[in-house]
């Protein structure tokens, strides 16, 4: 387990440079947004996508990549004299909670809230990230391997059911919510149809229709002027034919829901590409 984390760490090192320090080449070049504490967010898809052999790296090492990015970004907006009157946030994810229980008590250490800790605590826990969040998402995703159960990720009823609401949205803050997945929405416990074309999921099934394919909205503007950013990436459809297809039905649905931030990435062989497009998203 050890070596893993480490070939983890290195390899993130390797592809992001920025991540061995406090990211200082990524700035927010609007000064209001910088003023504004910031509220980072990341879900974790852990459905069977964290299986696929396909890909190389393989999904832990690209989602950790990814991470480690979000981490170095969180601590260039929190580091210096201002750490001390900072409200950042940055927390990593699931939905459904796992059932494993070991996996959810990690996933309770997956949070850092620097205005809860007190004094020299603060640029502890800071400092501790790097090391701490990799290498608890490595034995989540093992844990999550060994068991070989995938019910689903449940990215819809996230929404649906206002989780994203009480956990990624605070009144006067920038809040990012950053979602890894394959774009499959799926979960087994929450398969709905509204008339002929529109679901609760998308499959691959619904991808090969013919049909104009439509994602239930059941929030049909409520999170417009919520302030909530919406940045989807790993976006990975079994065929290539599928990808606009799959990203128009998510764009559709985060937009008739109010979102007005929103971007959505398909995965790239080159994670050099995938931190120009976090950047990007971050700077604007």
């Amino acid at each position: 387990m050890k070596i893993n984390i480490l070939i983890i760490l290195l390899f993130a090192v390797s592809f992001f440079p920025s991540c061995n320090g406090c990211g200082s080449d990524v700035q927010i070049n609007d000064d209001t947004l910088s003023e504004q504490p910031l509220n980072l967010s990341v879900f974790l898809d852990l459905s069977d996508r964290i299986a696929d052999k396909s890909l190389m790296p393989n999904q832990m090492c690209r989602d950790t990549v990814i991470i480690n990015y979000l981490i170095d970004y969180f601590r260039s907006k929190t580091s210096g004299f201002n750490i001390f009157t900072s409200k950042n946030k940055m927390r990593i994810l699931f939905y459904p909670v796992p059932q494993d229980a070991n996996i959810y008590d990690l996933s309770k250490h997956l949070v850092v809230d620097i205005s809860k800790e007190n004094g020299v605590g603060k640029r502890d826990a800071l400092d501790a990230m790097h090391e701490k969040f990799p290498e608890l998402i490595a034995k989540i995703y093992h844990k999550a391997l060994a068991s070989n159960k995938w019910p689903g990720c449940d990215i819809w009823d996230f929404f649906r059911c206002k989780k994203v609401d009480n956990l990624c949205i605070e009144h006067g803050a920038r809040n990012i919510l950053v979602i890894l997945t394959d774009g499959f929405i799926f979960h087994e416990n929450n398969l709905l149809q509204e008339g002929c074309c529109s679901y609760s999921y998308i499959v691959p099934k619904l991808l090969e229709s013919k049909q104009e394919i439509s994602l239930i909205d059941k929030r049909k503007g409520e999170l417009a002027n919520k302030g909530l950013e919406v940045l989807v990436l790993e976006i990975n459809p079994k065929k290539t034919s599928h990808k606009y297809k799959m990203i128009q039905i998510l764009e559709n649905w985060f937009k008739s829901m109010g979102i007005e931030k929103i971007s959505i990435v398909e995965t790239d062989a080159n994670l050099t590409s995938t931190q120009t497009y976090i950047k990007n998203f971050l700077n604007e």
